[in-house]
């Protein structure tokens, strides 16, 4: 996962704190210096120093956490946030979510999409230390490539990219793919599913985050807008009610 840049409020904050650090520095070095002849005027600069920049650093705090709090109440944002129980938000979705740490963190992984191909070869590392590990469930739920209207579908989805003849192979691949994930676990760890139905995202349930990334019907690729919801949120739960949809109408077909 790429490093995020600093935001403007955390550069301002450092900025904030360098100077005041700064004066502070500098008042202590006036006050604690007892040369004879400017003893007291450098106490008395020391003094004034220290207590404005102390005063300053507060009113600053104060004023920041006050203006966040207008600005969130003013449009709407807080309570929508943490009622939809957003984690984040992006158009990259490799790098929305720490995926190495939820992937050691969890025990269950369901995957829903197309084919997922991208994603598994960027975390094949994770998935197998998670095959792997006792208790483990992983569920890939991928597109019936035996199923001629899914294919078309998908085929019509990512033209001109994708003919028929490449989602099958792209599927096929996946299946493959995902059954040699299996070679690595104890027996049961890894189930594949085959869903005729069309689908408008990718799904990714993991014990403590569900992330979402959105298709597009563009030719060339494209970010794609991606959020994660925490688990007990409103948006969570509907997403996990479509992948209780999609095992409703998908058949196991390994192991």
């Amino acid at each position: 996962m790429r490093a995020p840049a600093l935001p403007y409020r955390q550069l301002n904050s450092l900025a904030t704190w360098f100077l005041a650090t700064a004066a502070l520095a500098a008042g202590a070095v006036l006050l604690w210096s007892t040369d004879p002849p400017a003893a007291e005027l450098r106490s008395l600069a020391g003094e004034v120093l220290i207590t404005s920049v102390g005063i300053a650093v507060l009113v600053n705090l104060v004023n920041k956490r006050r203006d966040r709090q207008e600005l969130a109440e003013a449009i709407g944002l807080r309570h929508d946030v943490e009622h939809s129980g957003l984690l984040a938000v992006g158009a990259d979705y490799l790098d929305l979510v720490d995926w190495g740490h939820h992937l050691s963190r969890t025990r269950t992984l369901d995957v829903s999409g197309a084919w997922s191909t991208t994603w598994r070869g960027a975390h094949r590392e994770e998935l197998l230390r998670l095959v792997r590990r006792p208790g483990a469930k992983v569920r890939f739920f991928l597109a019936d490539h035996t199923d001629p209207a899914c294919v078309t579908e998908l085929s019509a989805r990512f033209h001109p990219v994708c003919t028929e003849h490449d989602v099958r192979a792209k599927v096929q691949e996946a299946v493959a793919d995902c059954v040699r994930l299996a070679a690595a676990a104890p027996a049961g760890a890894v189930e594949v599913w085959a869903c005729p139905g069309f689908r408008a995202a990718t799904i990714y349930r993991m014990d403590d985050a569900l992330v979402v990334t959105q298709y597009h019907s563009q030719p060339d690729r494209q970010s794609v807008p991606s959020h994660a919801y925490r688990p007990g949120s409103p948006l969570h739960s509907f997403y996990e009610r479509e992948l209780a949809a999609i095992r409703d109408a998908s058949k196991q077909i390994f192991p």
